[in-house]
């Protein structure tokens, strides 16, 4: 799935206008988001004693003092959870619609909208840093991070590292002069641009559910047109195998009579056992079953065995390789996949973590059963 920044959208044109004024147009293209850090605050309060349930409606209350608006007119999105504290990021709900309407006009469906800091390389104890057009963006841990003008980014950053000495600070922007000269020696530092392809959303999501289209029956779609086109396939195969079959019976019994008929004609005499035709019908019967016994081989049945598994997965496919004897798919959101049950009579079913593609990806195997 593509990954872009909102403000790249803001380049794109629909019939020649410009995407935050021309009229909707229908989205062409699924896309991750970056948007601009400023417009986000990181806050954190205490685990409520109220039932979950109850959450949403008492934090944007709890938060109250800290916001420069209406609590009502704020997106409250919650980034993480420990068992005493709760991590929100808080955004206003006019910054949300006006980059889903920029993202409409550019004919791009948003399916997720993340801090543009988040696209900063994370590691332990690393204060990163990064340059957008004049913003300076700062990611200090996995999960929080700010974004600022130079004159306020700077200072803030160097409180941060007085307070935890046991950062470091790594800084990737295009002119050195730009950094104060304290930072500057104390700083990892190189020209490298932020590649706003690369870099992990965490599962951070700003976007408002009611703002989000039906992506759910889209992903089902793509998997449900995936699985009726295995399913037509073998099918198919299975058809044209029995039509091959009966086909080549019918020839065969036209070829005796006419081999009959040729042979009293010439010879004028009844046409001795007819052999030779008998082993050659044989032996396409034979290869003809052998395409059959294919199609019930373990890789044909472990795709087919596929069906039921991914039915309302609402997962994204990544890869998928086969061999032969069983089938492995890379995977995207497989939430709701890892909460079925993963039992197939016949087929050893495992879900773990993908170590080739990493982020969050997830490895459906499906093998047969020995015995």
């Amino acid at each position: 799935m593509n990954t872009w920044h909102i403000f790249d959208l803001e380049q794109r044109q629909v019939e020649l206008e410009n995407a935050l004024e021309g009229p909707a147009a229908d989205a062409t293209y699924l896309a991750h988001l970056w948007v601009p850090s400023e417009y986000t605050s990181i806050h954190h309060v205490d685990v409520p004693t109220a039932p979950r349930r109850k959450w949403m409606d008492i934090i944007p209350w709890m938060l109250e003092d800290k916001l420069l608006q209406d609590p009502s007119e704020t997106h409250f999105s919650l980034i993480h959870e420990t068992t005493e504290q709760l991590t929100y990021a808080v955004t206003s709900i006019d910054h949300l619609r006006e980059w889903k309407r920029i993202s409409e006009n550019s004919r791009v469906e948003a399916v997720s909208m993340t801090p543009d800091y988040f696209a900063l390389p994370f590691e332990e104890n690393i204060v990163s840093v990064g340059w957008r057009e004049g913003v300076i963006l700062v990611r200090t841990s996995r999960k929080e991070g700010f974004a600022s003008k130079a004159t306020i980014a700077w200072p803030l950053i160097q409180k941060f590292l007085d307070e935890n000495p046991n950062y470091r600070l790594s800084i990737s922007i295009p002119d050195k002069n730009l950094i104060p000269l304290e930072l500057s020696k104390i700083a990892r530092v190189n020209e490298s641009k932020i590649d706003w392809t690369f870099g992990s959303h965490e599962g951070v999501d700003l976007l408002p559910k009611e703002l989000k289209r039906n992506l759910k029956s889209s992903l089902i779609n793509q998997w449900s047109i995936a699985a009726g086109i295995i399913f037509i396939a073998v099918i198919t195969s299975l058809s044209s195998v029995i039509i091959s079959i009966s086909s080549l019976e019918n020839s065969i019994a036209v070829y005796q009579n006419k081999n009959v008929d040729v042979f009293r004609k010439i010879f004028n005499e009844n046409i001795p056992a007819t052999s030779v035709l008998r082993r050659k019908a044989e032996t396409n019967l034979q290869r003809l079953f052998e395409q059959k016994e294919a199609l019930d081989s373990p890789i044909i049945k472990s795709l087919r065995s596929l069906q039921p598994i991914m039915t309302n997965c609402e997962c994204e496919l990544v890869r998928m390789e086969i061999s032969n004897s069983s089938v492995q798919i890379s995977i995207r959101n497989a939430d709701k996949l890892s909460k079925k049950s993963l039992k197939i009579d016949g087929f050893r079913v495992s879900l773990i973590p993908d170590k080739m593609t990493g982020d969050d990806n997830m490895v459906l195997s499906v093998t047969p059963s020995k015995g």
